[in-house]
């Protein structure tokens, strides 16, 4: 919907006023006239177009409506509705209002970080031509087709060349349905600072991988070189213990080098490839994917539907292998069956990698993962559907902006990790404690769950501001590992052991 932006009506009083929310790091929310055509339509969390400064334009939010006039400035009128649909919920915005004042920082910057960039439409944004459009021009209204045009003979254009393109001052409208229709995507330099972390790992190469019983034929084609025979029998060895074989542990049973493995490689055995793993030591190993609760997962879970009555925020100490995550399973499972939203946080980008798989066995296309990796287009519709009631989201910290409704569980997993907390840019905030505040704003229940609580939430515990859970059995029985302490300034008596690897210990 388009106004003009010349027309200023001069009894201020008799007018609407809506304050906008911009994406820059302004102190405040600027206060806008509402055109008449547009007080029927216009509503909290609908994005805008509006000017700001003398040639400035940008897409922001409407926070506020009312009939105050502002003493401070002559306000401008809003230019257009770029969508009916409301992009933010009042929760949220409360969320990013404690943040902003929490974490010494203005609202422009959290909505920043917090809206994908697709929403996010300024004077600067440049657009190009999406990877998915198929230059078929079909189905786009006489605008979209000038602009996609002039894209496919340019390449990329600015949002002033495309006002020149359509004569025209409010376009955002027509940028808007074109990102939609994924025919356009906004052009960023911007790259990704996580990368993950990466271990050499080896498998067999086709048809040994789908096919074990052709394995026979692969000793036959190693039984010149004993090297190379240890070396796939290494393999069988430990691929029914691990889910992946790493190389080193691989060259450390066999003990064969790098060239014994090159040599399989060639032969068409085995293919060395990098596998995504956590940086969280002992992940890999909880239990969560069992089926049957043990007897003391079962009393721990009812534990904690028991704290839960008396307190918003429990603190699940327990220890790796006990199987948290099965317990956050069958919790968040209650909360889908009741018809409320789940937001199970990670500390990084690479754990979700490693447990989406686990979860949607559980749970199917009821989960959605958000995190820095998914291209614009992706965190838009997972912005969107978390909008519509999406059951469960998956994803770190950045997970905690999206837009939701219903939100009943907010999982904490591994609370104590750094990686919770924001460095650069602005909101510096951290994770875990946004997400407590954000349960209190949607009165929405928070699991902290870790093997090694941080000392404010074991403190917080201790002293019943949180509640407190633990588990100390390992799934299926398993023993937890023994624990030594050595006093390295007194030497244990000979005879004695010593688990300390200091070169100065006399009995190491």
């Amino acid at each position: 919907m388009e106004t003009t932006s010349d027309l200023f009506h001069p009894d201020l009083s008799t007018l609407t006023f809506a304050d906008v929310l911009l994406p820059i790091a302004i102190a405040k929310a600027y206060t806008y006239i509402v055109p008449e055509e547009m007080v029927p339509l216009l509503a909290f969390g609908h994005q805008v177009e509006v000017s700001f400064g003398k040639n400035k334009r940008y897409a922001g939010l409407v926070i506020h409506i009312h009939r105050n006039v502002p003493e401070a400035h002559k306000p401008k009128p809003i230019l257009s509705i770029i969508d009916a649909r409301p992009l933010i919920t009042p929760p949220q915005l409360r969320l990013w209002q404690w943040m902003a004042r929490y974490y010494c920082c203005t609202m422009g910057e959290v909505m920043n970080t917090a809206v994908p960039s697709n929403l996010k439409l300024a004077s600067e944004t440049r657009i190009s031509l999406s990877p998915l459009y198929d230059h078929s021009f079909e189905g786009l209204s006489d605008k979209e087709f000038l602009v996609t045009e002039a894209l496919s003979i340019q390449g990329e254009l600015s949002l002033e060349e495309v006002r020149d393109i359509l004569g025209q001052k409010t376009i955002y409208p027509v940028i808007h349905q074109l990102i939609e229709k994924r025919v356009i995507y906004l052009k960023e330099d911007i790259q990704a600072k996580y990368q993950p972390k990466t271990i050499a790992c080896v498998r067999l190469q086709e048809p040994y991988a789908s096919r074990p019983e052709l394995l026979e034929e692969a000793f036959e084609l190693t039984s010149r070189s004993i090297k190379q025979t240890e070396a796939l029998m290494g393999f069988v060895q430990l691929s029914r213990q691990e889910p992946f074989v790493r190389k080193q542990a691989l060259m450390d049973l066999s003990h064969a080098e790098h060239g014994v493995l090159k040599a399989l490689e060639k032969k068409g055995i085995f293919e060395i490839f990098d596998q995504e793993v956590s940086r969280l030591p002992g992940y890999e190993d909880e239990g969560g994917q069992q089926s049957e609760l043990s007897e003391a997962q079962q009393i721990t879970l009812d534990e904690i539907r028991r704290q839960f009555e008396e307190r918003k925020v429990v603190l699940l100490h327990g220890v790796t292998g006990s199987g948290k995550t099965r317990l956050y399973v069958e919790l968040i499972q209650e909360v889908i069956a009741r018809g409320g939203q789940a937001l199970y946080l990670l500390p990084e980008i690479a754990l979700t990698t490693q447990i989406i798989d686990r979860l949607k066995k559980v749970f199917g296309d009821k989960i959605a993962v958000y995190h820095s990796k998914l291209n614009n287009n992706e965190r838009v519709e997972v912005w969107r559907a978390v909008l519509e009631g999406k059951p469960l989201i998956l994803g770190p910290r950045s997970s905690m902006f999206l837009p939701f409704k219903k939100l009943d569980l907010i999982v904490v997993d591994e609370e104590h990790d750094a990686s919770y907390k924001q460095q650069d840019p602005a909101p510096r905030y951290n994770g875990r404690d946004t997400a407590i505040y954000m349960g209190k704003v949607h009165e929405a229940r928070v699991l902290l769950g870790t093997a090694t609580p941080s000392l404010e939430s074991y403190h917080n515990a201790k002293t019943n501001k949180y509640g407190l859970v633990e588990l100390f059995e390992r799934f299926g029985g398993l023993e937890l590992p023994e624990v030594h302490i050595a006093d390295l300034r007194n030497p244990p008596p000979p005879g004695v052991f010593c688990p300390c690897s200091a070169p100065t210990c006399s009995t190491s």
